[in-house]
């Protein structure tokens, strides 16, 4: 495992509070951690800039009810550049009601130390479509069928 520098270690912890504490006040703090042309990834999004960044953040306020990110593991890869925060996210979203789901993100940094890019992994598939009225039922049906 290589060590990051301490300038990136400490964007990263900052980072990660950003989303603990994340708010419809606080949603702007991440911008002075974040390069202009960071990339942004996850089951929904694919955007690039910091203005698109905040779109993200923004909607997802606007889309559900008392966001909540818990930060498990800040981890850091062979690569100084890569660090990868595991937490779970919880919210009561309409249609499916209270939400939680588990994931990882990958966060790179650039040579600023800014993070360029922040990809999201977690199981869309199970832990949103197949909860949706209609087509979640499809997708159960179909993740039954592949499951030993």
């Amino acid at each position: 495992m290589s060590v990051p520098t301490e300038q990136r270690a400490e964007v990263a912890r900052l980072y990660a509070q950003y989303f603990e504490t994340l708010s419809p006040e606080s949603a702007k703090d991440a911008q002075a951690l974040i390069s202009d042309d960071v990339h942004f990834i996850d089951p929904f999004n694919d955007v690039k800039g910091r203005e698109n960044f905040q779109r993200v953040v923004d909607k997802m306020f606007e889309d559900v009810k008392d966001p909540c990110f818990q930060i498990l593991d800040l981890a850091w890869s062979d690569a100084a550049d890569l660090c990868l925060m595991r937490w779970d996210f919880s919210c009561t979203a309409p249609v499916i009601g209270f939400w939680t789901v588990r994931g990882v993100s990958e966060i790179r940094f650039n040579d600023q130390n800014q993070i360029c890019a922040h990809y999201d992994y977690w199981d869309a598939s199970r832990h949103f479509y197949a909860r949706l009225p209609v087509i979640g039922w499809m997708i159960r049906k179909i993740q039954k069928k592949a499951s030993i």
